[in-house]
């Protein structure tokens, strides 16, 4: 099974790596253009699961409308699989706070931090699902994803949590943490996928 550190030695290693991700990381700054760098971040996992090419691709080498409209389903995929346990966990929550008058305080918004957590396994399930056949309907079939998010689930838990404390401690930079931690969880994952493709 690959480590964490190995994958990690694997993509900062290559020379070129920093300009691509300040490239991706600015522009997740900015509403509409953050597609782009989700759609970036696609065709990188798409060229690292045929031909195991572990370095960011030259953004020169992109076409701009492959990029956009990879980066809406992207995007399409974020809303369904993260935002909707966010969403589930954050009016969990409310309820709580509201039916024990906030006597929980801070305990109430367990919920929340569960949604939270569980968000980047289904996300990054999906995405596997659908770089797999390249068929974007397969990150619709939500049991597929489940299973796929259950079978990666125990190696990826440290990786997410740091992906969050990351996020978290680097608020005001959230555009490159974000770019660099999906960067990482989506190579790591797929590393994890190629682990498992050998062993079958």
């Amino acid at each position: 099974m690959p480590s964490l550190e190995a994958v990690c030695g694997r993509l900062f290693g290559h020379p070129g790596w920093v300009s691509k991700a300040l490239w991706g990381g600015a522009l997740c700054f900015i509403p509409v253009l953050n597609l782009f760098s989700l759609g970036y971040l696609l065709e990188y996992t798409v060229r690292l699961r045929q031909n195991k090419e572990w370095h960011l691709p030259d953004w020169k080498e992109m076409e701009p409308v492959s990029l956009f409209s990879g980066g809406l389903q992207v995007f399409l995929l974020i809303l369904a699989y993260a935002g909707c346990p966010v969403l589930i966990g954050l009016l969990a929550s409310m309820l709580v706070d509201l039916l024990t008058f906030s006597f929980l305080g801070i305990v109430s918004y367990f919920p929340l931090a569960a949604g939270a957590f569980v968000a980047p396994f289904l996300f990054l399930s999906s995405m596997h699902v659908f770089v797999r056949d390249g068929l974007y309907s397969d990150a619709w079939r939500v049991n597929l994803v489940l299973q796929v998010a259950k079978a990666m689930a125990p190696k990826l838990i440290l990786p997410i949590i740091a992906f969050w404390g990351v996020l978290l401690l680097a608020v005001p930079l959230y555009g490159f943490s974000f770019f660099l931690g999906i960067w990482v969880l989506l190579a790591y994952s797929s590393a994890l996928n190629f682990s498992k493709i050998n062993q079958d």
